[in-house]
C-alpha cells in the first residue's frame, strides 16, 4: 500500500482573510413605501377630523330621495348628504339617515328644523324651479340655540318664516278658510 503524504503548505504563502466592515446605506426603493404609508396616515387623520355628526330625520315619503346623492344644504351651502333611506318599524313613515360635516355641528339643535325642497306651484307662486334639473334636496333651518339633537322630524311644508328672515308668524282662527292661503 501506498501511503499518502500530506503536505502542509508553508504559512508563509495562506493568504489571510480581511474583515472589512460595511456600512449598510439606506436604499431609496423603501422610499415610495414610506411615503405611501405616511399618505394614507393623512388621510385617515383628515377623514376623522372634518367627520361631523350622523343625525335623522323622519319623512312621510322618501320621494326625491337618493342615498349617497341628496343633498342637506342651508342658504345653498352643502352641509351634508343622506347615507341610508330605511322604512320606521311601524311602516308609517320613512327614517333617513345622513352625515353632515364638521361645520354643522354647532347648527343643529332641537329647535333645528328639515323639510324637503322640490318644485311647487301655489297661489302665492313657484317655488324650487331649480330642483328640476339637480333634484330634490333637504333644506336645513338651524333654528334658536337650544339643547343638542340627533333626531329630527322633517316638515311636509316649508316654513313661511325661517331664522335670520325678517317676519312674524301668526295663527288665525276662523270659521272658514275663505280666500286666505299661507303667504
Amino acid at each position: 500500500m501506498t501511503e499518502e503524504k500530506t503536505e502542509t503548505p508553508p504559512t508563509d504563502t495562506i493568504p489571510e482573510v480581511e474583515v472589512q466592515s460595511r456600512i449598510r446605506q439606506f436604499s431609496f426603493v423603501w422610499i415610495i413605501p414610506l411615503v405611501a404609508a405616511l399618505i394614507g396616515v393623512w388621510l385617515v387623520y383628515k377623514a376623522q377630523s372634518e367627520k361631523g355628526p350622523t343625525i335623522t330625520i323622519t319623512f312621510q315619503t322618501a320621494e326625491g330621495f337618493e342615498a349617497g346623492t341628496t343633498k342637506i344644504k342651508y342658504k345653498d351651502v352643502e352641509l351634508g348628504q343622506i347615507e341610508e333611506i330605511n322604512l320606521s318599524p311601524d311602516l308609517g313613515h320613512v327614517v333617513v339617515t345622513a352625515k353632515l360635516v364638521r361645520q354643522a355641528e354647532d347648527l343643529i339643535s332641537e329647535n333645528t328644523r328639515f323639510w324637503v325642497v322640490r318644485p311647487r306651484i301655489t297661489a302665492s307662486g313657484v317655488s324650487g324651479l331649480g330642483t328640476l334639473f339637480s333634484g330634490a334636496y333637504i333644506e336645513m333651518d338651524p333654528g334658536m340655540e337650544g339643547e343638542p339633537a340627533r333626531r329630527f322630524k322633517g316638515l311636509e311644508i316649508p316654513p313661511i318664516v325661517t331664522t335670520g328672515v325678517p317676519g312674524q308668524e301668526f295663527l288665525l282662527r276662523a270659521n272658514s278658510l275663505g280666500s286666505l292661503d299661507s303667504g
